[in-house]
């Protein structure tokens, strides 16, 4: 970069964008955000603005026009990302596109956005923020050094915000990009592509109603390498819990149990805990992450679904 330059970022938004990225973006050292937003912010939101104005581009004046932006980040649902992400002008003037999960509503969508960006050459990442809690490194190398003969699996049990709330938000609809495969799933079907699963054995949706899909099951083939591996999400459950453990000669053996696989903001805590994984996610600018095998085990998990009612 230029001597003098002033690493900049635009901005695409409203709740994630504006409670984690910007704070993100500013501790990482970024100096001028142009925000897309829109028009109609609560309190709390326009707050933050407030904090932050230092930094923040008059969207009103000229000066950014022509800014070529050291990033261009979307953090807007599935839906929207897909349409701009079609827009061969939306590139032009974007060193680096961070993408947040899912990148399209469905899988064969995210085909769609993945080769238009290999055939444009667009650098790009994807937020899969397990990649970047705290278990995942040590709990990765013990799954690659487990014997064959072993079962393992990956519970995570939690009530999802909307329905707590009972809101119908898109986080809501898996035909939205949003309910227990496409919004939640995707972070653990991202890891286990990155461990080395490709093969789906089966796979079950346990929700009542189906068309919920707020549950799911499915299990992994074991490769040359690792043992098979199940899956079980249930996003309207009355526990929290997130646990990874292996079956061996009808023992079960822990490796990770915590309420929740993230740190969430609470009233003890000073700021949203997501704002230093998301930095670290920026930091690493970890190109060589395989999108396409990530998006390929989610279309087979999809391609192998039943509805199962007991």
């Amino acid at each position: 970069m230029n001597h003098g330059h002033k690493i900049s970022a635009k901005l695409y938004g409203n709740g994630f964008a504006l409670k984690v990225y910007l704070p993100a973006l500013i501790r990482l050292g970024i100096k001028r955000i142009l925000i897309d937003k829109d028009q109609s912010l609560d309190l709390y939101k326009a707050n933050i603005l407030d904090k932050f104005k230092e930094y923040i581009i008059d969207i009103n004046k000229n000066d950014f026009k022509e800014e070529i932006f050291d990033y261009t980040i979307l953090a807007v649902s599935p839906k929207k990302q897909y349409d701009l992400l079609l827009k061969n002008n939306f590139f032009k003037n974007t060193n680096t596109l961070i993408l947040e999960k899912p990148i399209a509503t469905s899988p064969s969508k995210a085909f769609e956005i993945h080769k238009k960006l290999e055939d444009m050459k667009i650098k790009y990442l994807i937020n899969y923020s397990f990649r970047y809690a705290s278990w995942y490194e040590n709990l990765s190398e013990i799954i690659k050094t487990l014997p064959q003969d072993v079962e393992l699996t990956f519970i995570w049990e939690f009530m999802a915000r909307h329905f707590v709330n009972n809101r119908n938000t898109w986080k809501r609809f898996h035909s939205e990009g949003g309910a227990a495969i496409r919004f939640y799933g995707i972070h653990l079907i991202a890891i286990l592509s990155d461990i080395g699963y490709f093969k789906v054995l089966k796979s079950n949706n346990s929700s009542k109603p189906s068309s919920d899909l707020s549950s799911f099951s499915c299990s992994f083939e074991s490769t040359h390498n690792l043992p098979k591996c199940n899956i079980l999400i249930n996003s309207n459950s009355l526990v929290n819990n997130f646990s990874c453990f292996y079956i061996k000669r009808n023992k079960k053996i822990s490796l990770l149990k915590t309420k929740e696989p993230l740190p969430k903001k609470n009233q003890f805590a000073l700021e949203d805990p997501r704002i230093d994984l998301t930095k670290r996610f920026i930091q690493e600018q970890n190109f060589n992450y395989n999108n396409f095998n990530v998006i390929k085990l989610w279309e087979e998990i999809e391609d192998k679904i039943e509805d199962n009612y007991s």
